[in-house]
């Protein structure tokens, strides 16, 4: 069944209703501006692969609410972002200019447009935005790598299918999670699509104990359930455990 891309829109639409914008604190941005935990967290690992962005171009596809936007513009990446709700870029404008940074934002649909010439842009950062084009993915995929400039980056991070038992065993925690009815994690096939555009892809796993970071629990407690989970990740056979990936590729 083809994704109904105008259901996608009117949940992020409503979810992004909702939300109020305030000020990010400098330890959030700084975290991110210079990761420490890079082997522990998958969005520092992101920053890190994303290396020095001070002057660089950046595309950010499916930006949401305008959070990782608003923290690679800080890193002084001249950034343009697009999302298929329109509240979401609403929220992402409010978002920037409540944290004084300088991004462009624009309502577009990746699976129909081509949103920038050729070789426009140093990275093309997908976070959590993948697992929601798998029916598209493909062409997606050739767009970013039109985008991206020679020795351009791709980066991305995405949750990926594990075990059924495993999926039943974390239905039981008792954590809501937002979900729309077309998403899917990444399986081996989606993986092999992007293989296709960036020969080179690397993966990156993450967070056997995913479920824990929606709990509320703070910066010191998840660092050391990242800590339990590198350890974990390192043993034969258990990357099928992870909750998310990180994936990255150069043209």
């Amino acid at each position: 069944m083809a994704t109904d891309y105008a259901q996608e829109r009117a949940f992020f639409d409503r979810v992004a209703s909702a939300t109020t914008v305030t000020p990010m604190s400098r330890d959030v941005l700084e975290r991110y501006a210079a990761p420490r935990h890079p082997h522990l967290f998958a969005k520092e690992l992101m920053f890190r692969l994303a290396g020095d962005l001070r002057g660089k171009r950046v595309l950010e596809v499916g930006c949401g609410e305008g959070v990782a936007s608003v923290q690679l513009a800080y890193c002084g990446a001249a950034v343009d972002a697009v999302d298929i709700s329109p509240v979401s870029i609403d929220v992402a404008r409010r978002r920037a200019d409540t944290n004084a940074q300088d991004v462009t934002f624009r309502v577009a649909d990746v699976t129909r447009e081509d949103l920038a010439d050729p070789g426009t842009y140093d990275v093309v950062w997908c976070d959590l935005i993948l697992h929601h084009l798998t029916d598209s993915l493909g062409a997606v995929m050739d767009g970013v790598w039109r985008w991206l400039r020679p020795g351009g980056v791709f980066i991305a991070r995405e949750p990926v299918a594990y075990a059924g038992w495993l999926k039943a065993l974390r239905g039981l925690v008792p954590v809501a999670v937002d979900a729309t009815d077309d998403e899917q994690p990444l399986r081996d096939a989606e993986f092999d699509v992007i293989r296709q555009r960036f020969p080179d892809l690397k993966r990156r796993y993450f967070r056997i104990l995913a479920r824990a970071d929606r709990m509320g629990a703070g910066l010191p407690l998840l660092r050391g359930l990242a800590r339990m989970d590198n350890a974990l990740l390192t043993l034969p056979g258990t990357q099928g455990l992870a909750g998310n990936v990180v994936v990255w590729g150069t043209k």
